[in-house]
């Protein structure tokens, strides 16, 4: 198992929780980030993203955008990912995530490619464009959020307002 989630609040089964957390990211496709830097102040974006079996998000962007000059300066990030309710104030259905993002070089830029394109086929097929991603050479690049702590609340699932928060723990990297 890639990570396991520590429960800090709320009385649920971590692997429910789990189970719970890549429902909720496989039906969503976009991310709300939010970033804040000395010289350009707090920002929110939204993005496509993809995820992987360690519960790191995938999004593509230009280098040129407020977040992106953001992650530049400082590589801790916000997100939310939710689900529209089907009435105001009902079945609430979305998560609330922390941690560390940046560019993807190397290693996390093949594996962010890799979950890229198993979400979105057609991303990246040409092969010089993917070159240009796999090596920095264009305005655009990917980006890695690696989820530390989260927050979510699926009141079909949890129940009414059953707010469940957890530490991401992974082993150590060899």
């Amino acid at each position: 198992m890639p990570y396991r989630l520590d429960i800090i609040q709320g009385d649920w089964p971590a692997e429910e929780l789990r189970k719970g957390v890549e429902g909720l990211l496989a039906e969503s496709m976009v991310l709300t980030l939010a970033t804040a830097g000395p010289d350009h102040g707090p920002h929110a974006n939204l993005a496509f993203y993809a995820f992987d079996e360690d519960l790191v998000l995938y999004f593509v962007s230009e280098r040129s955008t407020r977040h992106s000059l953001h992650l530049s300066e400082q590589a801790r990030a916000a997100a939310t990912v939710f689900l529209p309710p089907p009435v105001f104030g009902e079945q609430l259905r979305g998560l609330q995530l922390t941690g560390r993002a940046g560019e993807a070089w190397g290693q996390h830029a093949e594996a962010a490619l890799t979950a890229y394109q198993g979400r979105y086929p057609a991303f990246a097929q040409d092969p010089e464009v993917r070159e240009q991603y796999l090596n920095g050479g264009g305005a655009a690049a990917l980006y890695r959020f690696q989820v530390e702590e989260l927050t979510a609340v699926d009141e079909p699932h949890f129940g009414r307002r059953n707010y469940l928060r957890a530490g991401v723990l992974r082993e150590p990297a060899p």
